[in-house]
């Protein structure tokens, strides 16, 4: 039983450490400058959508708008070439025109202004990214700093829990890899007056029996394996 106890130590001490550097300012710093870039070039991939749809409807809309100018000067020629009885016809003909080539302009112009807006809010955006890519470098310049800084303790802890692996009884290590697998750490804890040692519920007397004749017994609240104390 030590030896495994003393394998989750060695593993715990490595968790630690593991959570201790993904908790860390730099790691949560690098983590939220992916998150914002990653966020913000997805945000930039629309707009560009956005800015070549309104592009592609501006220079049609333009090249309609010349059409109707040039329809329109072709008819305001033929006004006086014209008899007086069609020239009323035709003057209403050229007013409908100058009409929709009216609001065609105005179409036109507000394209534009979304367009000009558009092009504003992907600038916007890039001087977003630009900036949290610096930051995004200098907090991952200061993360392996971080991870070179206790590469040595980590190394020898790894090399140590090698070692101890051999030692423990396959069976337990086969439990342990297992219940960590589902989440559940430490996976041996001590009994404590009765209670796990993990979720602090009592035992019942039943279990407490058979924890006495075997040395360890799963908790029925947690999942967790309790063990006695042999150094009581």
């Amino acid at each position: 039983m030590q030896e495994i106890i003393r394998y989750q130590e060695i593993d715990f001490t490595l968790r630690k450490m593991e959570r201790e550097l993904n908790n860390s300012a730099s790691y949560r710093g690098r983590a939220q400058m992916q998150q914002l870039i990653k966020a913000d070039q997805a945000t930039l991939l629309k707009l560009e959508n956005t800015a070549a749809n309104l592009t592609n409807q501006y220079n049609k809309a333009t090249q309609l708008y010349n059409e109707f100018v040039s329809a329109l000067e072709t008819l305001q020629k033929k006004l006086a070439e014209v008899k007086n009885e069609d020239l009323a016809s035709l003057a209403n003909e050229v007013k409908s025109l100058a009409q929709k080539g009216e609001t065609l302009e105005n179409n036109i112009s507000a394209m534009a202004g979304r367009i000009n807006a558009t092009n504003r809010e992907i600038d916007s955006i890039l001087r977003n990214i630009k900036v949290n890519s610096e930051k995004l470098k200098a907090y991952r310049e200061a993360c392996a700093g971080e991870i070179a800084k206790i590469e040595p303790e980590v190394k020898r802890l790894k090399e140590e829990l090698i070692k101890q692996k051999a030692k423990v009884d396959p069976k337990l290590l086969a439990k342990y890899a297992a219940k960590k697998e589902n989440n559940i750490f430490p996976v041996f804890v001590k009994e404590n007056r009765g209670s796990c040692g993990g979720c602090r519920m009592g035992i019942p007397a039943g279990r407490l029996s058979e924890l006495k004749n075997n040395g360890m017994v799963e908790c029925e609240n947690c999942g967790r394996i309790i063990y006695v104390d042999e150094a009581k």
